[in-house]
């Protein structure tokens, strides 16, 4: 594909950084123009914003050295090489998820935000950003399939690109583009739901539970590495299954909640 789309001198354009920087850009300008729903400042709403980017990279870095750890280099000196050889790559979603996640819970809290009211509205644009995101995923060829003889198999040549070398020139599962267009139909499904009437904590929780069973079932056609497996599934399965599980618990508090009340 196009790891690279253009080349200044030493200057490189990521396809990844640049469909990356688009995702986040799109999903921003989306929420900004519907802030008055809720009732947030300008200043509180970028700074939403900014955590959530600065969550995206340090978690989304963190998790990708920890499951990686084994294959980073012999000595300590070898992985910090390999961790900063080339920084605009090596990142995992579920990481960052998990910091912006743990940081945005804080900083609400400090403000006085409805948690639950906030988060269902912010949620709505994540899905959109990250569609973007596995674009340039596909451009760069990171997060790529395993073979495939299925005709929509796509074949990668560059040897630039991400793809596992032993992989160059066979036809794999485009695993990029499948999440991505589920992340487009989640995006489009949330902003109908968001939109009607409901119960705060409800599109908070049709994300995580939608986004869970796209991520663990995708996995099993992903062909790159992505950390050491427990019980046949890999790290982000594992991960998947707890979301889902903490997803089912909200659903059933939410609901008892409004037995209760009700």
């Amino acid at each position: 594909m196009h790891p690279v789309l253009f080349k200044i001198g030493s200057f490189e354009m990521a396809s990844y950084g640049l469909m990356t920087a688009i995702g986040y850009g799109v999903a921003s300008w989306y929420l900004y123009r519907r802030i008055a729903k809720i009732n947030l400042d300008k200043d509180t709403f970028w700074n939403l914003i900014f955590i959530i980017f600065m969550g995206a990279l340090i978690g989304g870095k963190l998790m990708f050295i920890i499951v990686s750890w084994p294959q980073l280099g012999a000595t300590i000196a070898e992985k910090i090489t390999n961790i900063l050889h080339d920084i605009r790559y090596g990142f995992v979603f579920f990481g960052g998820l998990i910091v912006a996640v743990t940081a945005l819970i804080y900083y609400m809290k400090k403000k006085g935000l409805p948690i639950l009211q906030t988060s269902d509205f912010i949620i709505v644009g994540l899905p959109l950003g990250h569609a973007f995101g596995r674009i340039g995923c596909f451009l760069a060829g990171c997060c790529h399939g395993r073979p495939t003889d299925m005709p929509w198999g796509v074949v990668f040549t560059d040897s630039h690109s991400l793809v596992a070398p032993e992989l160059l020139g066979v036809h794999i599962h485009p695993t990029q583009l499948y999440e991505s267009l589920c992340n487009f139909i989640l995006f489009f499904l949330l902003h109908k739901l968001y939109n009607r009437p409901h119960k705060n904590g409800t599109v908070l929780l049709a994300y995580v539970t939608c986004y869970s069973f796209v991520r663990f079932t995708l996995e099993f056609f992903r062909g790159d590495f992505r950390g050491g497996y427990w019980l046949g599934l890999s790290p982000s399965q594992l991960i998947s299954l707890a979301a889902a599980l903490l997803a089912a618990v909200g659903w059933w508090r939410l609901a008892h909640r409004e037995a209760k009340h009700g």
